[in-house]
């Protein structure tokens, strides 16, 4: 059967696969169900539906092995005794349908997604085939005024101070790190009742390019400041977004959901990774499976698919894409950290990360 590619890039690639498989009118009823599917009731005519018999019997076939002939030599006749014409017409519809599905989708206009479910109602030798596919639908989205929202979030303002508190509790915290690294270089066991060592000129030093223990904690203080405010931009970034998806109309069907759950997984998998644990033995130890993690992560899956089709839908409409030269600096970038990476895969994820960028930068310029 056919299969839907990644929802966010195959949308024009499937027209012109449609386009050129585009020969006959079907037959078909159109039921709308619940979380964007769609249920068709497709009736393919018996002339298309015997002529796949040959080419059917032949697929069979191919693989079967008798004694007295070789594999895929098989007389038809003791072929057909052998497997039986249920068998055959198995066969047929799978051919049929699998050619007849695409050009129904072009035909009644259908953004289908993924693999869909088939059910045959009738199937006889002479008799038009009939059956019922269920697939999901690209998600409609009837987007609100983004652009008055995201103004409106704007006007709220952030303000980023750094106390001297902060900049007390991280100096302590790298005390307590330097205390800790001279415990196990000496071989002693770390006391935390101990006084922590001095934040000295000679230490600071060591930590980077700071020439006092005044120049450290200024630069120290920038850096606290500097995060302080980066937390506040995600976080304006995620108020706008929310407010934007509150007021848009859109309904994902489970196989988007589904497909962010599989990132997320793979993004935490990586994570464990990183801290020398293996994905499975963390389940093991958390006590959980996979379906007990794709549970607890699904709302969060939804709504991050729910970002990803309102900013892409934005981007289309005010016609924002990465800069050429943007996209291949990082493209190489990424060719040097990642050689075995696919070139058109990687390229799209590019595209995908610039491309949202940008348009929060757009919705970060509206103004009131």
């Amino acid at each position: 059967m056919h299969n839907g590619a990644d929802f966010l890039f195959a949308k024009e690639e499937k027209k012109r696969y449609y386009a050129q498989i585009m020969t006959n009118t079907y037959e078909v009823k159109i039921k709308k169900l619940p979380r964007s599917q769609v249920e068709l009731a497709l009736t393919i005519p018996a002339s298309e539906f015997d002529a796949t018999r040959t080419e059917a019997i032949r697929a069979i076939g191919k693989d079967i092995e008798l004694p007295g002939f070789r594999k895929g030599h098989v007389p038809e006749k003791i072929l057909l005794a052998k497997i039986g014409e249920g068998t055959v017409l198995e066969e047929m519809a799978e051919i049929a349908i699998s050619r007849t599905y695409p050009a129904v989708l072009l035909q009644e206009h259908i953004d289908a997604l993924g693999r869909p479910e088939v059910r045959i109602t009738k199937i006889a030798p002479g008799n038009p085939l009939e059956c019922i596919i269920t697939t999901a639908l690209f998600p409609e989205i009837t987007l609100s005024n983004y652009k008055k929202l995201a103004a409106k979030e704007n006007t709220v303002k952030m303000e980023v101070v750094v106390t001297d508190d902060e900049v007390a509790k991280t100096v302590q915290q790298i005390q307590m790190m330097r205390a800790k690294n001279e415990a196990q270089q000496s071989g002693e066991e770390f006391d935390e009742k101990a006084p922590l060592p001095p934040l000295d000129e000679t230490y600071v030093k060591t930590l980077g390019d700071f020439t006092t223990v005044e120049d450290f904690t200024t630069k120290l203080r920038a850096n606290i400041e500097k995060e302080k405010t980066r937390e506040a931009k995600d976080k304006k970034r995620v108020a706008i977004m929310e407010a934007i998806i509150a007021h848009t109309a859109l309904e994902l069907p489970d196989v988007i959901i589904d497909q962010e759950l599989l990132r997320m997984e793979d993004e935490f998998a990586q994570e464990v990774s990183r801290m020398g644990m293996d994905f499975a033995a963390y389940l093991k130890a958390v006590q959980k499976t996979k379906e007990d993690m794709h549970k607890d992560w699904r709302p969060d899956a939804e709504k991050r698919a729910k970002v990803q089709l309102i900013t892409s839908r934005i981007a289309e409409i005010e016609h924002i894409e990465p800069e050429k030269e943007t996209l291949e600096r990082e493209l190489a970038a990424l060719r040097t950290q990642y050689p075995d990476a696919n070139e058109d895969r990687a390229r799209s994820y590019l595209t995908m990360l610039l491309t949202n960028e940008a348009v929060f930068q757009f919705l970060e310029s509206q103004t009131a």
